[in-house]
């Protein structure tokens, strides 16, 4: 019979980590669990005693509820994806101060009034594009670059979903939904097919949109009867359906002069706008679709979003100009000019969309960063937030600072600090962060513009040159940095080099350092081992000895916190521990559940526990005194865990492929 797995792990019940098939009945009506009935090898449950199924039940739950309590503390999403030259979309929450956007593969929605609050959604299986709130706030749309819309439930916990549609063979750019939250619109590039109208719960189409001979790059759907569809094209056209069904009413193929990149009805549907790369901005009527007026030139380059205010008198607009500008409709002028970059804006600084929801205005840059506009300063947002566009692959931790680094395929290294992260400034990183490492003093991070670069604080100050590849570095108080390379290891002291050693027969993959700065230990590929180097004054390395035992190349090794032992992962997807007096294991050939190479690996505090992270997407918890105990979080980034660190004895950090950032409570 199908069953229903849920992972236990309350002391109560002594399920502990294990997994136990849970009967429908375990629960009382009112719980809100829904579990299948019991299959072969399930824990039978007592029969014919109403006081022992009731503490069954009661221990059920709580193994159910405790499971619950171990899940995410806190997930910090992704910053929005953009791609230079082309439009985003924002989209925004009809009642709440919230925005969504697609990253990634993901869905993020993000909290305006508390920024580092965010929901991810992870349904989709290809790189996100738009998303929208449905008018009544509880459904979202989310389009994808497959051609697929998914709708799914915000309000529900579970986040159902209600639909999934392949809309046409293409890339979904944007969508939007009708008044009554029954019927979506989605436009894109079909490859023929470039438009479609259909319900939100039966996909049935409603109508056909016609009139287009390139991609549709913008829809909006008027949210006052008669309904109109208006859409944007890179044929440099501007069309409007009247419906439902949908037909062709009015085509403006005379006003601008290149890609029509984004169109939207005011909130009355009175009026419509459209904005392009021509610079040009359109007014028109929005029953009719014909033109009321054209917007003075005002904008030095491509327009790529337009948003109206919620009382419908004004406009925003943000353009590769590296400006967002305010308008007054009735007037057609600007009333305030909102600069980015300083006195030398960069390519970073372009502003890609604009939304406004409640009294939020915000614009979002080509970098990803998302500016709360202030319209007391127009030259310096109220607040940005920052963060990760792309998969994040190196993580630190520094206690004392209360602080996190992280680093991204992108070059981008960012501090997080109360779950708000702040990107490095200065010379940055030209390639893909490779590690990272950091005391209450100094942050140093390596990367393949082959690279160790130095940083205080939230801004880059020294940088050495490597002359081969990186794949770790570690960081002492004192100063001293050692880097693994592709040609060997290198020591730094004080921001300078000052030893490295010949290239070897093999191939150095991570490395760490004693908590006492005298032993350093490197991972291997071919040989597959670990690779011990005394610190000599300092100054230089002396290869001491190995250790053995592994049955695939090194991918990460961390010492305890006193230094005693010694916690390795490989790519046979077992993690280790290694008596580094002796050279002997203590824990080894039980570890090994995971399914894909091991990424990380981090030590608690106490040194009590090991946390491992691989790209089979699952975090597990080992207990070093008692190695058959473990702790697993399933499904907790998709594409892959990337690294793992204990931020304290009780709470975990956790990154991945999915560039979000997790905080997971561990004291349930």
């Amino acid at each position: 019979m199908p069953r229903t797995w849920v992972r236990a792990a309350s002391p109560a019940c002594q399920l502990h980590s294990q997994i136990f098939p849970l009967p429908r009945t375990c629960c009382p009506p009112d719980h809100g669990h829904a579990h299948e009935p019991h299959g072969e090898g399930a824990a039978p449950r007592p029969q014919g005693n109403e006081r022992v199924e009731a503490r069954w039940s009661q221990l059920l739950c709580a193994g159910v509820a405790a499971h619950r309590r171990v899940a995410t503390q806190a997930t910090v999403g992704p910053s929005p994806s953009t791609t230079r030259g082309a439009p985003s979309v924002l989209g925004i929450h009809p009642k709440e101060p919230k925005l969504i956007y697609c990253s990634g593969k993901l869905v993020v929605v993000r909290n305006l009034e508390d920024p580092s609050d965010t929901f991810v959604y992870k349904g989709h299986n290809e790189p996100t594009t738009v998303a929208k709130f449905s008018p009544n706030g509880y459904w979202v749309a989310s389009g994808d670059a497959s051609g697929k819309v998914r709708v799914w439930s915000y309000d529900n916990p579970e986040h159902t979903l209600k639909l999934e549609i392949p809309v046409f063979a293409g890339e979904i750019k944007d969508l939007s939904w009708d008044p009554d939250s029954k019927r979506i619109v989605a436009v894109g590039d079909g490859r023929g097919l470039m438009a479609r109208v259909f319900m939100w719960d039966t996909g049935n189409s409603i109508g056909e949109i016609v009139g287009h001979q390139k991609r549709i790059l913008s829809v909006d759907y008027r949210q006052t009867r008669p309904f109109r569809i208006m859409t944007a094209s890179e044929d440099f056209n501007v069309c409007v359906f009247e419906g439902p069904p949908f037909k062709f009413k009015q085509n403006n193929n005379n006003l601008h002069s290149n890609f029509v990149n984004c169109v939207r009805f005011s909130p009355n549907g009175e009026l419509a706008v459209s904005v392009g790369s021509d610079k040009l901005m359109c007014l028109y009527d929005g029953k009719s679709g014909e033109l009321v007026d054209k917007f003075p030139a005002a904008h030095q380059a491509s327009i790529y979003s337009v948003c109206w205010s919620p009382d419908g008198t004004q406009l925003l607009t943000s353009s590769a100009d590296k400006t967002v500008l305010l308008w007054d409709v009735a007037s057609r002028s600007v009333v305030t000019k909102f600069t980015f970059g300083g006195a030398k804006p960069q390519v970073k600084d372009m502003q890609v969309a604009v939304a406004w929801c409640q009294n939020h205005l915000i614009s979002l840059s080509l970098s990803g960063d998302l500016n709360f506009l202030d319209l007391e300063n127009p030259s310096q947002p109220k607040q940005i937030v920052q963060g990760h566009q792309v998969s994040i692959l190196s993580l630190a931790t520094e206690a004392s600072q209360n602080r996190i680094l992280t680093g991204s395929y992108d070059g981008v290294v960012c501090s997080w600090t109360s779950k708000i992260a702040k990107t490095l400034e200065g010379t940055h990183h030209t390639a893909k962060i490779t590690g990272i490492a950091a005391t209450s003093s100094q942050i140093a991070s390596s990367g393949w513009d082959d690279q160790l670069r130095f940083a205080n604080d939230n801004e880059y100050t020294a940088a050495a040159a490597l002359n081969a590849q990186p794949n770790g570095v570690a960081l002492t108080e004192s100063g001293l940095a050692v880097v693994s390379t592709n040609k060997g290891v290198k020591l730094l002291r004080d921001q300078k080099l000052v030893f490295e050693t010949p290239e070897f027969s093999w191939t150095p993959t991570c490395v760490a350092i004693s908590p006492s700065e005298d032993l350093v230990a490197v991972g291997s590929q071919e040989d597959m081992k670990i690779h011990l180097f005394d610190v000599v004054n300092g100054s230089s390395l002396v290869e001491s000895g190995e250790i053995t035992g592994h049955l695939g190349a090194l991918t990460c090794v961390s010492f305890s916190p006193d230094g005693t032992l010694l916690a390795a992962g490989d790519t046979y997807r077992e993690v280790r521990v290694w008596d580094v007096a002796s050279r002997s294991a203590k824990v080894q050939g039980m570890w090994v559940f995971h399914s894909t190479r091991v990424t990380s690996v981090a030590w608690a505090p106490s040194g009590n526990f090991v946390a491992s992270g691989s790209l089979d997407e699952r975090i597990y918890i080992w207990d070093v005194n008692s190695p058959m105990k473990k702790r697993s979080f399933d499904f907790s980034h998709k594409d892959g865990v990337t690294g793992v660190s204990f931020v304290s004895e009780t709470e975990l950090v956790s990154v991945g492929n999915d560039a979000c950032v997790n905080y997971w409570d561990l004291s349930a």
